[in-house]
């Protein structure tokens, strides 16, 4: 086994097909594909230190790193819903090579499924700390040309609310792909300013780098674009990954009418079931209108620590535990 480590942007090019291959054969999600990767850390400018094992020439192993503050990290975790490494092997050879970095604080992994690879690399590492802060959530539904008829787990009432959300608006809704039209730049952005200006999102929500890599990912066909036009004004656009039939909302944008999301969001579904049984995966978060309205499946998100030594490691434990406490007082005084 031969481990290498890539730190130069330029040099991701020369294993693409190689990562290309190995995505299909274990790809967790779109966050770990060689696009969302290469065009991530180009467009962040990201301090790259991605790690490599290979066995007999044969690439097995992929950690896509970056390092943060002397910690290594998932590439752009921030916009990932899901966080993994790729591997085909059992070998510990790549958490061993980390452990051996002096330069490295150690690890600091998000967003991890709990079957994922990564947990399973560091199942018996010593000075590790694995916290639970963050929920997704999915549901399965059937085709039907009855909707909502397919929310089998629905009483009648849960249903008719469903209907009720579906005759809030009238609506022109369209799904885009490259294919199809460019991308919507300017009607992205203009409801992101909307969102800003109404408080619903900070400053720093879709921020020009971020946009960037949307219209590469789109570009690249790994996007489709689903929007709504309400009264001649396009209300709600959604940018959403579609492997087979699993479709993935990541980001949500919409204007100030009563519902919107919500209704976009349904007419979304209602549209794809139209056709097929189909996979939703909400992502990170478990928000309350989509527990109400959908009733998905909940499943949760783990956080990996790891740390040079005990002592570290308890230092971040009592300053973790500390500021859990304090946000926990800073909710009870607000209300």
């Amino acid at each position: 086994m031969q481990v290498k480590t890539i730190e130069n942007i330029d040099s991701l090019l020369a294993i693409k097909d190689n990562w290309n291959s190995l995505f299909k054969n274990v790809g967790i999600s779109i966050f770990q594909s060689f696009d969302y990767c290469y065009h991530s850390a180009r467009i962040n400018n990201s301090k790259l230190f991605v790690i490599t094992m290979q066995d007999k020439g044969e690439l097995v192993e992929i950690w896509p790193c970056q390092i943060i503050n002397k910690r290594l990290r998932f590439i752009n975790d921030s916009h990932a819903d899901f966080c993994d490494i790729l591997s085909i092997t059992s070998s510990h050879g790549i958490v061993n090579f980390i452990s051996s970095k002096s330069k490295l604080k150690g690890v600091y992994f998000k967003n991890l499924r709990k079957e994922s690879l990564t947990l399973t690399k560091f199942k018996y590492s010593d000075n590790t700390i694995l916290n639970q802060k963050i929920d997704f959530s999915v549901i399965t539904l059937k085709q039907t040309d009855n909707f909502p008829s397919n929310f089998e787990r629905f009483v009648y009432r849960q249903k008719r609310r469903l209907k009720r959300v579906l005759n809030k608006y009238t609506a022109i809704h369209k799904i885009d792909t490259i294919s199809k039209s460019p991308f919507p730049l300017n009607e992205i952005i203009n409801l992101r300013t909307e969102m800003i200006r109404i408080g619903s999102r900070d400053e720093s929500f879709m921020n020009d780098e971020l946009l960037k890599l949307c219209v590469k990912l789109y570009q690249k066909n790994k996007l489709i674009i689903s929007s709504v036009n309400v009264n001649e004004e396009i209300a709600g656009i959604s940018l959403i990954f579609k492997n087979k039939n699993e479709y993935s909302f990541w980001i949500d944008l919409y204007n100030d009418k009563q519902m919107m999301n919500l209704f976009h969001n349904t007419l979304f579904i209602k549209h794809i079931t139209l056709n097929e049984t189909a996979i939703f995966n909400f992502g990170r978060g478990t928000y309350r209108y989509k527990l109400q309205n959908f009733s998905p499946d909940i499943f949760r998100l783990y956080e990996l620590t790891t740390f040079s030594n005990s002592f570290l490691k308890m230092k971040f434990f009592i300053q973790d535990k500390c500021l859990t406490l304090v946000k926990l007082i800073y909710k009870e005084v607000k209300k």
